[in-house]
């Protein structure tokens, strides 16, 4: 293994990696949405894992632009949703 896959971030060093808050972080890995183990009751993160992690949200956000392109085109004609109309509504009455 080289150096680099055996780093290990604690919360503030990922925090300042990924340029995100420490709350979100402690969010993330209390829900096991991103890899993260504790040691000592305090969470530390792999680099390899999360550079990985990173990679895996990339091809995610691509996925889901290209589904978005192949949906129907939304045209310039379609009336105001009806949540914002009856939004509209209630501040007028």
């Amino acid at each position: 293994m080289t150096a680099r896959q055996q780093a290990i971030f604690t919360l503030d060093e990922l925090a300042a990696y990924l340029k995100v808050g420490k709350r979100t972080l402690y969010r993330l890995a209390s829900h096991g949405e991103i890899p993260a183990f504790k040691v000592g009751g305090t969470w530390r993160f792999r680099q390899s894992e999360i550079d990985r992690w990173i990679n895996d949200q990339i091809q995610a956000g691509r996925k889901k632009e290209v589904i978005r392109t192949d949906e129907q085109p939304k045209s310039a004609d379609h009336s105001v949703s009806s949540g914002r109309a009856v939004r509209r509504r209630r501040q007028t009455e």
